[in-house]
């Protein structure tokens, strides 16, 4: 298996939200992700190399970012955008106000393909999807700013999008969110660390091989903090698995032994290569 293109991996994740969805003690619901998955999400899932331990980090992201979301509601967000939504399906499922703006951004064939799917779903806010290419860094500012016209105060999330960029595009797309006053915040995930490429076997590599992970730079917070960002909240993978009751699945020797000999050295080092952040300005 191969993704041939960057559309590919929004079934991927939907297929993991489903595949969490189906478990009997699952720590969200998302009853929407099958629906939109399909096959195609669910044969990814199964052939995903590693696949116990991407469902452990997808299902981290997932609800880490719930809460960073919720959160930014809590602090008085009118608008969120989400950029590069993919077949994501927070504003039917999370507690949102009813007068909550959200507004989903992605390639054309995304956003058709999820408003034939969800239809007949109603939204628990105000929801709308606009098609727009991202890449295109010329229109990209305007279009943002355009957004920013219509709120007071806006959350982006970019999530799952900041890795497949390089680091002068993702440097560039912090400081076109940082331009727009009114987006107060911003969420994205995030791998750092030396041993941020720890799993990416051959296998892995040949998954990825159409649709690479390009970012890498060794602090991603500091990375995107001088441009202006603050942190907010930032939430680490083994603290929100404590939260969640789950355990991440063990790594092959010599990682099991090391974990072993070395239990806060592990947690440290682990919690430090990948969480969720929310920036404020």
């Amino acid at each position: 298996m191969q993704f041939e293109n960057i559309a590919d991996t929004a079934f991927w994740i939907a297929g993991f939200r489903a595949q969490e969805t189906d478990r009997p003690d699952a720590v969200f619901h998302d009853v929407l992700a099958k629906k939109l998955a399909g096959a195609q999400g669910a044969e990814m899932v199964a052939n995903t190399p590693g696949t116990e331990r991407m469902a452990f980090s997808m299902v981290i992201r997932t609800t880490s970012i719930d809460q960073l979301a919720e959160h930014a509601v809590e602090r008085g967000v009118d608008t969120i955008i989400n950029l590069g939504a993919g077949l994501d399906t927070r504003p039917y499922r999370l507690r949102l106000p009813a007068d909550l703006n959200w507004i989903e951004v992605d390639f054309p064939n995304i956003i058709d393909y999820k408003n034939t799917k969800l239809a007949d779903e109603k939204p628990v806010c105000n929801l709308s999807r606009i098609a727009f290419d991202l890449s295109n860094e010329i229109k990209r500012t305007a279009f943002l700013l355009e957004l920013g016209d219509n709120t007071k105060q806006a959350l982006v999330i970019t999530e799952g999008l900041i890795s497949y960029l390089s680091n002068e595009k993702a440097s560039q797309l912090s400081k076109d969110i940082f331009e727009v006053p009114s987006f107060k915040y911003w969420i994205h995930d995030y791998s750092q660390g030396k041993f941020r490429r720890l799993g990416r076997s051959r296998k892995w590599e040949k998954l990825l091989e159409k649709t690479p992970i390009i970012f890498d730079v060794d602090n991603p917070i500091m990375f995107f903090s001088k441009d202006g960002w603050k942190v907010a909240e930032n939430i680490h993978i083994l603290d929100e698995a404590d939260r969640l009751g789950r355990k991440l699945p063990l790594a092959k020797f010599p990682w099991t032994l090391l974990i072993r000999l070395f239990p806060k050295w592990a947690r440290k080092t682990g919690n430090n290569t990948y969480g969720c952040v929310m920036y404020g300005r």
